[in-house]
């Protein structure tokens, strides 16, 4: 379940502030009677489901986020808000795409706060993955060696992606797996000083036949693991796989899997 805020866009009046009020008739407006029973008295827990932000028409892109706080006032419903920014925009430029957030016909041009009974990380997953240029895993033998070793080629390859703060326990996992019989990439330890780093990260994303995400209570604090997360979901022929540790949960994209402890 997640909401879905349209409003018109001008380059004054976008969903790049913090707070928007809207008319009490577009309150739940388009959404379906259930939810509208279950939620027009409950507002307030309408802050607990993520939501996209989106625009009138099909001009702009949408942008996922969530719900701080909401006020009702005596002209409407105020709400404060932030946008992930984990999440590049959306491009929602057609009446197709639209029809996947369940927004048909006219809902789509006119601003309106509903709220919608589906996955919306599995819809943008599907969409991102759908505008992300074909990734090109072709790589030299020479290139397979140095960054998976010498059996590459012939076994499982776990790209580990966690924070630098804990490169010296994920190269106790890798180690772990190397004795299983797996090829592993760790960052921190398997770039050659001579290479450039991200070139090396981009080829062992390319190339990895397993996603492994060792969420720690600051995997998500910025910076790369939140980018190879979205890579990983970009590679419909990897398996990923997420394992949390310290009781840390999984955010953005990485909560649309079941983690494991």
């Amino acid at each position: 379940m997640y909401n879905l805020l349209l409003r018109i866009y001008s380059p004054n009046a976008s969903w790049d502030g913090s707070k928007f009020t809207f008319t009490h008739e577009r309150v739940l407006e388009y959404t379906s009677e259930p939810i509208h029973s279950k939620y027009r008295n409950k507002l307030q827990r309408l802050k607990d489901i993520p939501c996209l932000f989106s625009y009138e028409g099909f001009l702009e892109s949408g942008r996922v986020g969530y719900i701080t706080s909401i006020k009702e006032l005596g002209r409407g419903v105020e709400i404060a808000y932030a946008l992930d920014e984990r999440f590049r925009p959306i491009p929602i430029h057609d009446e197709e795409t639209y029809g996947l957030f369940e927004c048909v016909g006219w809902e789509c041009n006119r601003t309106h706060w509903a709220v919608k009974d589906g996955n919306l990380f599995e819809i943008v997953a599907e969409l991102l993955t759908k505008h992300t240029a074909h990734l090109d895993t072709s790589v030299s033998e020479e290139a397979m060696e140095r960054i998976w070793g010498h059996r590459g080629r012939s076994s499982h390859r776990l790209f580990l992606s966690h924070r630098a703060e804990h490169k010296t326990h994920a190269a106790k996992v890798a180690s772990k797996l190397q004795d299983l019989g797996h090829s592993t990439f760790v960052a921190h330890d398997d770039i050659q000083p001579t290479r450039e780093w991200r070139d090396e990260i981009v080829h062992a994303l390319n190339t990895m036949t397993h996603f492994v995400a060792l969420i720690t209570p600051d995997f998500h604090d910025g910076g790369w693991p939140d980018q190879e997360v979205g890579y990983a979901f970009c590679r419909k022929d990897v398996k990923r796989i997420f394992v949390k540790l310290s009781g840390a949960d999984p955010k953005g994209l990485a909560a649309f899997e079941q983690a494991m402890s």
